[in-house]
This record gives structure tokens, sequence and C-alpha cells, in this order.
């Protein structure tokens, strides 16, 4: 038992080493550890003092506080410390009194132990890099603009001698890697690796014509050894010493993890995501001589970078033998991924190191502790001892919107209908709706009709097919078409089909089953096209064989144009496209793409949002279609052109009831883009709503509810009742796990949070769930082991609105001793302790008859907005746990409430309890309960500093807003994969 708060100074102070104070404020971040401060000091109430005057003076030496101060706090020094979790994870620091950075330095990082061994997001982020969920981090000191308004060139003051080297392990890759050498825009020498037994003849050629740029091809079979590092480090080491500029690449799948997919795209992206992101980089080491090497931020699924890993000795083996310094303490940033650029000079202490492949171990699929992992690590530190610099950079664009980038094509003002060729086959569809009206309508309508399919049998870019499907059922317009068309008709360039039912939906579907052109576009029974329209659609697909979806512009029938430059968060807003200037390649369709009959109106939106998911349509900047309804559709419809300007500018119509479906069925991407507010639900296991107000987690999660809405969110919570009724724009359910299970929604994400009772949760429950948060510390060591990122510690907490030592006193009774809880039936330890040695405690709660004499019972029950004003107003709160939930650590949320509330809390044992760096007054028998209400009923000087500093630590640590912000953190990374895969 600690009556007195915290541990002594201890190494923390008097006995630190110079050499130890000084490598402690190497590594201190004094920005992050200033604005951990001021995100305190900004929860104080109005006149109170949460952190004493000198703790925020600007003068004070923010090193110097930690060392003394912050520390007992639980504050971290930098974002990459975790004090509060290396606390919990090495229970023995805290016992010794030790400030548990210092201890990490001397004692934990050379014996590997983990400065954040319970991940926490604090990286951090340029502003021009936030992304949606998850984001690179580093030092990152540029940001790239994937797009350019300025035609890249070459230009006179690039490295004239730049060697690219690409280890093509997977040759299944080529592809991928040609697409992205295609972007360097100048000229290079291209060294390629390949392992044994791969095409060498067939890759050869593969390359020497796919990137024209290459002055050669250099391509040599190598070990399976080193990774992708030996074969440029071994193989190419004279080419590389010619070089002036080295840039490395590999065909990257990271098979040990399926949490790093998307690994590859992302280096490649941050370093050839397009000819102006190469062109920029180039720039930089032609106008900054203390640039040495530049690399992609972190990828975001790298928790806890840089670290040496399990190479640290091997490390310094080498930098020794390269005739370096003494390996730094901490691993320095480096390359992570190995794609980097770097003046080709950094690379000689390596190179002159004459390394074979028989210095590599044999490939045995291992995840670090390699020579090669060693090399990764070293390169880092390769600038520096150039006296150069190492820089991370990151591109506006975040990877995974890489392909919806806007595209363009205007055709030449006069190009002849059929110059070039040959251009791929036209299936053109087209559905005949509609009920039965009035004869003159049904007239009009086959009027329509006739003159729409003339102007699609009449192209100059005439179509393989015209595919009419009828679910009308009217024979007087089908008669007519065929009257009209029976020459079409005869040669097979007009094809008939009649559906007994259906809607427009089922009819293109029934035309996409039998559809043989090339290209399929989709017609309108009330659009026209312009005679060279087909034409110029044929000639744009025979331009741009990386596109698979085409559209064009449409005048409507009020003037107002449709269409415009492509934006993926535009075409989710509304369909700004027209399905009648839509074509996709057949590949599409073929590859099973179809139109959802369940939605009617809004099916062609939908097929359209389908279709150009993986990529961005070509936006055919061209008005060749239009509605025909009034003149200026008549007009267009007869010419080849007409100007854009002899329409309105695009204007969107409000959106039908049927929109709203679209919407849903979209809906992650619309979250993705910030169009929808995320709907969480929060469900809560009491069972009955009369008794819901005996549930502390529904009070809790009332405040989390409160807190994940001021971050955007609508939230609803679900008693047990109403755990499974369905609400179809629920995005995300956080589940307080305690004595009832939930079966999960695969339709939504779903999240638990582990907070109570467990011995009966499994980890084969948990891994139902997306995400498991885990409300004690060494229970989440456990849980993490197995699931590893689908875990993550997260205690509970307190609303400091509710909980604050300014609230409303009035009527609150004010005892010595208060204990508020239900009894659960049985005999608790701490009130029976407390009767057990006549100490005057106070009972609140349920079903307590029987359990402790009745002159310790004074209420069944305290409403949960008087709570903080009962432990206000009492000189002591008392506290216990389940037996196994003290024994695994789950922390019982009326100590974090009553910290809040700036009372003292004793409580029972309980492990992890070191987390609270000796603020909880904790007793292992009756006599310690006995002793420690004594100290601090007749000592009120102690116990007013002891429930003030732990006042001070919950405010830091254990803020619902706090657990908002993580369960949004999680919550949003979970929605992008989702819409990744959807994709």
């Amino acid at each position: 038992m600690t009556l007195q708060g915290g541990s002594t100074l201890g190494a923390a102070g008097a006995q630190i080493t110079p050499e130890l104070e000084a490598l402690a404020r190497q590594h201190f971040d004094a920005p992050f550890y200033r604005a951990t401060v001021a995100a305190c000091a900004a929860q104080a109430r109005p006149g109170e003092e949460v952190l004493p005057a000198e703790m925020l003076a600007q003068d004070q030496d923010a090193a110097t506080h930690f060392l003394i101060h912050g520390w007992r706090l639980g504050l971290s020094p930098n974002r990459w410390f975790d004090t509060l979790g290396y606390l919990a994870a090495n229970p023995e620091v805290a016992a010794m009194g030790i400030n548990p950075f210092l201890h990490y330095l001397e004692v934990g990082l050379p014996e590997g132990r983990r400065a954040m061994p319970f991940f926490l997001d604090r990286t951090r982020h340029v502003a021009e890099g936030r992304r949606f969920g998850r984001a690179e981090y580093g030092p990152i000191r540029h940001s790239l603009q994937l797009n350019s308004a300025q035609e890249v060139v070459q230009k006179k003051g690039w490295p004239q001698r730049l060697a690219v080297h690409l280890h093509l392990f997977y040759p299944d890759m080529i592809e991928r890697c040609i697409l992205l050498l295609q972007r360097l825009p100048c000229d290079f020498d291209l060294l390629v690796s390949v392992c044994d037994g791969a095409d060498v003849v067939g890759l050869q050629h593969r390359l020497s014509r796919g990137v024209p740029r290459a002055r050669r091809v250099v391509l040599r079979q190598v070990e399976n050894r080193g990774r992708d590092v030996a074969p440029w480090l071994v193989t190419f080491r004279d080419e590389i010493r010619q070089s002036d500029l080295f840039l490395h690449l590999h065909s990257k799948k990271s098979p040990h993890g399926s949490y790093h997919e998307g690994w590859f795209d992302f280096l490649g992206h941050t370093l050839l995501g397009s000819q102006a992101v190469a062109a920029q980089i180039l720039d930089l080491f032609a106008t900054d001589c203390e640039l040495g090497m530049l690399a992609p931020g972190y990828w975001p699924l790298l928790r806890r970078a840089p670290n040496y890993g399990k190479v640290r000795d091997l490390c310094a083996h080498l930098l020794a033998r390269m005739g370096g310094p003494d390996l730094p303490a901490v691993c320095p940033d480096f390359p992570a991924g190995s794609f980097f650029f770097c003046r080709s000079q950094l690379l000689k202490p390596l190179l002159d190191l004459e390394l074979t492949f028989r210095d590599f171990p044999a490939e045995a699929g291992q995840i670090c502790g390699t020579l090669s992992h060693a090399i990764e690590r070293l390169l880092g530190q390769l600038p520096q001892l150039a006296g150069l610099r190492f820089d991370m950079l990151s591109v506006d664009v975040p990877f995974e919107q890489a392909e919806q980038q806007p595209r363009s094509y205007r055709p030449a003002a006069q190009a002849a209908a059929e110059a070039g060729g040959p251009f791929p086959s036209v299936s053109v569809i087209c559905p005949v709706t509609g009920p039965v009206v009035s004869a003159a309508e049904q007239a009009q309508s086959a009027n329509a009709l006739v003159e729409t399919l003339a102007s699609a049998l009449m192209q100059s870019h005439a179509p393989l097919e015209v595919v009419l499907v009828d679910v009308s059922g009217v024979d007087a317009t089908l008669a007519q078409v065929t009257a009209r068309f029976a020459t079409e008709i005869a040669v097979g360039q007009l094809r008939l089909l009649a559906l007994s039912e259906g809607n427009a939906a089922t009819a293109r579907n029934a035309a996409l089953d039998c559809a043989q052109g090339e290209i399929i576009a989709y017609l309108e029974q009330d659009v026209l096209w312009a005679p060279g329209y087909l034409s110029e659609v044929v000639k744009a697909v025979a331009e741009h064989p990386e596109a698979t979806c085409f559209y064009s512009d449409l005048v409507q029938a009020n003037g107002a144009l449709k269409g415009g430059a492509y934006a993926r968060e535009d075409l989710l807003a509304g369909d700004f496209i027209d399905l009648a200037t839509f074509v996709h390649r057949r590949s599409l369709s073929d590859g099973g793409l179809r139109f959802a009959a369940d939605l009617r109106a809004g099916a062609g939106w939908d097929f359209m949002l389908q279709a150009t998911a993986q990529k961005a349509p070509l936006h055919l900047d061209y008005v060749a279609c239009a509605r025909i309804k009034d003149l200026p559709a008549r007009n267009l419809a007869g010419k080849d052109r007409a100007p854009v300007a002899s329409v309105t500018a695009p204007v969107l119509p409000p959106l039908p009831p049927a929109a709203r479906v679209v919407q849903l069925r979209h809906r992650n991407e619309r979250l993705y883009w910030g169009q929808e507010a995320m709907q969480i639900a929060l469900k809560v296991p009491a069972p009955r709503p009369e008794f819901k107000h005996r549930w502390g987690d529904l009070h809790l999660a009332n405040s989390l509810a409160r807190a994940l809405e001021r971050l955007g969110c609508r939230t609803r919570v679900d008693i047990l009742p109403d755990w499974y009724n369905h609400h179809p724009e629920d995005d995300a359910t956080l589940v307080f796990r305690g004595v009832t299970p939930y079966v999960p929604d695969p339709r939504h994400v779903n999240l638990m949070w582990h907070i109570s009772h467990p011995s009966r949760v499994s980890l084969e429950e948990m891994r139902g769930f997306d995400h498991v948060f885990v409300s004690a510390y060494p229970e989440a060591e456990q849980v993490i082991a197995a699931l590893g990122m689908q875990a993550s510690a997260m205690l509970q907490c307190a609303d400091p609105d509710l909980f604050h030592p300014q609230v409303d006193l009035q009527d609150a009774p004010r005892h010595d001793l208060l204990f508020v809880g239900n009894s659960r039936k049985t005999t608790r330890w701490m009130p029976q302790a407390c009767v057990a040695r006549d100490l005057p405690v106070a009972v609140y709660g349920a079903e307590w008859d029987g359990l402790i004499p009745p002159q310790y019972l004074h209420g069944t029950h305290v409403p949960n907005d008087r709570l903080a004003a009962y432990y206000r107003a009492s000189r002591i709160v008392l506290n216990d746990h389940w037996p196994d939930m003290a024994a695994r650590g789950f922390v019982s949320n009326r100590i974090m409430d009553a910290g809040m509330a700036g009372a003292l809390v004793i409580s029972d044992n309980f492990k992890g309890e070191e987390i609270f760096m000796g603020q909880v007054v904790t007793c292992g028998t009756a006599d310690e309960v006995e002793e420690a209400v004594r100290y601090y009923l007749a000592n009120e000087t102690a116990r007013l500093e002891k429930a003030a500093a732990f006042r001070r630590l919950v405010l830091l640590h254990h803020r619902v807003d706090q657990r908002a912000t993580q369960v949004m953190q999680v919550l949003k990374a979970l929605i992008r994969d989702r819409m990744q895969r959807l994709r």
C-alpha cells in the first residue's frame, strides 16, 4: 500500500548520469510535449489550476520539466515512447520508482523492450498529407503534387546519369513495374535483376519495348539471397559507381502479412506516381545540394517505425566496418520498404564492403533479422556520414485515389470521320419502357424512338449492332420500329428483344448477355446522337487502351449541360454523367458487371459508380448528345460538333427519392469523401428498460456517444432488447462487452470494447470482430499477441463535463467514506472490509438487504447526473472489483469517474495499478484499508494533494474525448479498408 503520492525521484533525478541525461534530451520532442501539457490545461474548469503555473511557463525547459515532473504525470517525452504503456508492460520499473524513459534508454532499449508496447497513433503528419483513416508518417519534408498544370520536360539541371535498379522477384508484376518506369521524364540506365529460372529473353524484350526512355536494359539472373538488397549491392555495384543518381525499386508483395497489401502501390505512387512527381524529385536533387536521399514516408501499417528490430548488433558491426561512428542508440529514420532515390556517392561505403551473395543467408521467409534488413536500416544513416540529409516525402493525392484522377480527351476540330484505325466494334443498347398511355402519347413516344434509333444506326462509324429491348408491352411501338428499320433488322444491325416483365435495368442486362461488340454504349428513347458521335468515341477508345470507361457531355431538355470534368466525389454526390453518353469496354460486363434491377431509377447511376470504382473514366470533351424535347437538342442532333458555349453551365437536378438508395449502396465511399456522417450504434447489455439506469455501461456509452457526436458522428445507444433491430444507415457497432455476447453483423464494421468479465470472452469470439479494444493493459498484452493489429488497449474513462470539482454540491450528502455500487447479490470485498473494521462507510446501491447491516445503507440509487456531486462531497471514495477483473487488470470505471470529480480513491489491489502512478491508494487486506482510511481522514492536506494529483492524471490520460478519438482512428481505417475491398 502506498500512502504518499508516487515514487521518489530516484534514477530520474539526482542519480542520472550526464550521458544518460544527454541521451534523453537528444530524443526529447519539446513541441509534442508542450502540446500535450497544453491539452491538459485546456480541460481545466474556470478558476481551476490543473497544472501548477511553473509547468506551463514558456521559459520552463520542457526536457527538464519532464525529467523532474512530467514522467510522474504519465506524460510521454516524444511520439514514439508511451510512459504509461511502458510501465504497464514493465511493472517492476514502477515498483523501483524509476523514470520509465530513462529506464528504456539505459536498460530496455539494449534488451529489445518496446518503447510503445500498446500502440497509440501519435504519428506526425504534414498538413498536406492528411488522409482518411490512415496516413504515412515520419519526418516528411516534401509534399509533392501528383498533377501538374505544366508540361513535364527534361531539364538540363537534372542529374545526367540516372541508374534505376529493379529487382523483379515476381515476374508477374512486370506490367505494374513498367507503368512506374514509364513515368520517369528523363533518360536512364535500367538495371534489372531476376531470380534463376526466370524467362530472361521474354522479360528483356518486354522491358526494352515498354520503357522507351531506358538508354539500355541490363538484365541479370541472381541467386535468391539478400532479398532486393543483395542484387543491386553485389550484382550492379560497378554500374552504380558510374552513375550520379540511383533509384531502387522492387516487385514487393510482402506475403508475411495481409495488412501490408497495397504497400507496393503506396511506395511506387510516392516516388513515381506521375511524371510530375518524378520531375519534382529530380528538381529537388538538382536544386538542393544538401539533399542526399529521398524516400516515401512510413507505410501507415508499420506501427513502430523506425526501429532496429532484430538487427541492432548487425547494424553496429556493419557501421564499424564502414568506418562510421558508434551506432545511435535509437534507430534513425530509414527507407522502410526499400524504395528510394539517392546520390550514388552515398552508397560508396556499402559498395566498398565488397559483399557477396554468400554473405547473405538463404531465403526462408524471414521477416527480420537478416543482413538485408540491417542494410535497409543503415541506408538512412549514409547521408549523415556524407554530411547530407535524408528526407521523406509524400504526395498530395493518396495512392488509393491515384486511378481516380480526371483525364480528358478533346477530339480534333476537323478530324476525318474514320482517320486511322482499326477501331473497335460497338454494341448500342436501348431499352423501351413505360406504362400504357393515351394513343397520342404512344404515337409521340414511338416517333421519338424511331428518331433515336435512326441517330444511332446512321452514325458515320456504324455500330456493329443496336440491341433494342422492349419491356413496355406496347405492340404499336414495335410495329412502327419494324416497319421503319426492316432492312437493318434483316441484316442483323438492329436486334429486337422483348421481355414479358421488368424495367430498364433488366432490359439492359438482357442486352448485355448477348451483346457482341467490343464497346458497349447506351441509348435512351428520348436521346439523339450527332452523326459523328461514335466516330469520336471509338477513336478515343483506340488511343487510350488503358481506359475502360468513357463519357461525353449531353444537352438536357432545358438546355443545361450535363457532364463536365470527372471527379469521383462528384459522381458519388449525384449522377452528373448521363448514361446515354457512357461507354465501356465489354470486358467489364463479361466480368459480371450488371445493372441492379431493384434500384429502378437509380440503376444507371449505380452502374456507372461500379464501372468506374477502380479507374476514372476518360472524359470526351465533346458535346454530341441531347434530349429531343426542344429546339437546342434538335439543332445539336444535326451537327458533328456543337460549341460548349452554346449551352449553359452544368446544373445537377434535384436527386430523385431513389437516389438515397444508391447512396446507401456506396456509403463507404461517401464516408471516405466526407459526404455522410458516420453512424455508430453503441450496444449496452442492459436487459430491461426499467432497470437500465443501474448499468454503469449505459452512462459510459452515453458519454462516449456525445464525444463521438462532437467529432461529427451520428450515434445511437441500444440496450439489449434493441440490439438486433435493423438500421440501414448504421456504419459501425461498438459493443460494450461485459456479461452478454453480441453476434456481429457483416453489413457493419464491428468493434468490441471488452470492459469486464474476461472469463466470459474468448479469443474465438473476439476474432469475429473487426477490432477489439481491451480495457486492461495486462489482458490487452495477451489479446494483442493473439490478434495482432486486430486489437488494441483502451482503458475506461470519465466525462469531464459530468465529473469535475466545481459540480453543484447542493443537497449532496457529505460522507467520510462513500461506496456506490450494487451488491450483485454477493458479499463485496470493500464494504465488507469497512464493516469488519467499523469504518463509517455509506453504501448506495441495490440488493444489499441482508448482506451488510442496515445502518450502512443510505440509498438504493444515485442518479448519474448527481454522482459527481456525491463523489466530490465525500472525503474518500471506495472501490473494488470482481476478483477475475482485478486479477486480469480490468479497472473499474468508478475509479476514473471519482478521480475526474476530484475525489481521493481507495481500492482493492488490481493488476496493472502502476498506471495510476501511485495516486490510487490500493489495499490487499482489511487492516490496510483501515490504515489508509484513518491516515487520510486525519491528514487533510495529504488527502487533497493526492486527490488533485489523481484528477490531473485522469484529465491527462483518461478523458472520454480521448477514447472517442481512438475509436475514430480505428474506425476510419477500417472504413477505408472496407471501401478498398468493396471496389
